[in-house]
């Protein structure tokens, strides 16, 4: 056994009277705490996780029994169910997470499958590490926007894991475990010292400050009860009494000046192509397009396709030319706004998150997660420090969706502010384009020194090589189409 479990094999009981006494009082400050955390913008997420499957399940059901259960949203899954397995690994988990002032329960977590799969020899120590990091940056990514996450690994000595294995065979529950969690606990139980090394190895690597491990003695349950409750109380409520201070997030040459080389600046804005050319090339490039999507490769993989662009740059009609393109059974175009109410109770990225296409798929997003870096800080509606933390969250979130087989493609439409006003106009005169002008593009327009100098950073902060970043020359609306749509298949080429 690992060092960092030593101490569980010592005698942790507590006698049933002392129990009962403290029970009482305990439940009450349950209670008294999580309504105070109603109240608050903090999520609190518990994990539940370690070889002890029944611990966890009783422990979860006190939990459950000592709060109240309206407000807490249990997880309980053993393996992905189909609409989960045809996703990124992590989706299941990002549509899991409680909203704001709530608790998340997790029975399943992030650490399950990879911990089980590198105990049972079906991935290397590479894939489990690799698996294992990307769940560092979840949690990470969690408490940056304000998440509190208490971690709890049940163990048991060797003699009780052997006898709670037979209990799984045997009792019959609430939270029942599966088949395959007894074949596993017996598993675990002919291999003891080396499943504790792996504990013991996964605690040490992810027990960090923001989100630290509690090793839990799971044989009593009246010691592993109280030890969960006593821990719940005390740091949601030293959460709530004493918020962290939000660190400061260095530029570190972050930010461009006006003087500086801009990457809008390489652009060949009077690039044009003739009506009669663009109507031949669109329908070679669409039909291209519809024989990627259509194929066997595809099956396996899926497609994420990013517009942003300057107001009035042609975003709408060139989505309008890749989905005419593509199979509408397939596809999704999702328009983004202003967030709502569900979404400000989440993390920033949870309502893209949840939109990310199955494989076989296309998901169009029209504007996306780079309005934080984009729009929220030019106006300012978020706080400097999580505009330029985004840049990071947003290269771990591309570079997860790359490692599951998502091919991202993001395009940056670009005019100049001749043709911006020129196109302002004619929406002002045409009445089916009268809807596309608002406020917000005039007062943009005021701005557009300081959005050109936020797309520089968002490009040079965020075009890698699995989710590069086209900058298309929009004055030409059929040069942009035409650029876009190749752009797309021939990145569908490269990757399939």
């Amino acid at each position: 056994m690992g060092l960092m479990f030593d101490s569980l094999n010592l005698d942790h009981q507590i006698d049933k009277k002392v129990f009962d006494a403290e029970e009482p009082g305990l439940r009450g400050q349950l209670i008294e705490t999580q309504y105070r955390l109603l109240g608050t913008d903090v999520p609190v997420i518990v994990v539940l996780a370690g070889v002890d499957a029944l611990g966890r399940s009783d422990a979860a059901k006190q939990i459950l029994n000592w709060m109240d259960s309206r407000h807490i949203r249990p997880f309980a899954s053993m393996g992905p169910t189909d609409e989960e397995a045809a996703r990124p690994r992590m989706w299941r988990y990002w549509r899991a997470l409680p909203r704001k002032g709530r608790i998340g329960l997790f029975l399943n977590s992030w650490y399950d499958k990879p911990m089980r799969d590198y105990f049972l020899g079906r991935v290397s120590e590479g894939e489990f590490g690799r698996q294992i990091d990307e769940g560092l940056r979840f949690e990470e990514l969690l408490t940056q926007e304000g998440a509190l996450i208490l971690k709890f690994m049940f163990v048991l000595p060797k003699k009780q894991h052997r006898i709670d294995a037979k209990k799984q065979a045997l009792e019959s529950v609430a939270w029942k475990t599966s088949k395959e969690e007894q074949e596993i606990a017996k598993e675990y139980f002919r291999r003891y010292d080396h499943a504790m090394g792996i504990l013991d190895e996964l605690l040490a690597s992810t027990s960090k400050s923001y989100a630290p491990w509690k090793p839990v003695a799971s044989a009593d349950p009246h010691y592993r009860d109280l030890t969960v409750g006593r821990t719940l109380v005390e740091a949601i409520s030293d959460r709530l009494d004493f918020p962290p201070q939000a660190a400061t997030v260095a530029s570190n040459g972050l930010l461009s000046n006006a003087d500086a080389p801009n990457v809008l600046d390489k652009l060949d804005l009077s690039q044009a192509l003739p009506r009669d050319q663009y109507k031949k090339e669109i329908k070679d490039e669409q039909r291209r397009l519809t024989s990627l999507t259509l194929s066997k490769k595809f099956e396996d993989r899926s497609l994420v396709a990013v517009f942003e662009g300057t107001d009035a740059a042609g975003k709408g009609g060139a989505i309008r030319r890749v989905v005419r393109a593509l199979d509408p059974r397939m596809m999704r175009v999702i328009p983004i706004s202003a967030p709502s109410d569900e979404e400000l109770a989440q993390p920033y990225l949870w309502r893209f998150w949840r939109h990310i296409p199955r494989k076989g798929e296309v998901t169009i997003f029209d504007r996306s997660w780079y309005g934080r870096v984009l729009v929220e800080r030019v106006e300012a509606l978020a706080p400097e420090d999580d505009w330029k933390r985004a840049y990071e969250e947003i290269r771990s979130f591309e570079a997860e969706l790359h490692d599951y087989g998502v091919i991202v493609v993001k395009f940056w439409l670009s005019i100049d502010k001749d043709v911006q006003l020129q196109r302002f106009r004619q929406r002002e005169t045409v009445s089916y384009k009268k809807h596309k002008l608002t406020p917000d593009d005039w007062r943009n327009r005021e701005n557009w020194d300081e959005y050109r100098l936020a797309v520089h950073d968002m490009v040079d902060r965020t075009s890698v090589r699995h989710s590069p970043w086209t900058l298309v020359e929009a004055n030409d609306k059929y040069f942009a189409r035409i650029k876009i749509l190749r752009t797309i298949n021939e990145r569908l080429e490269e990757e399939l």
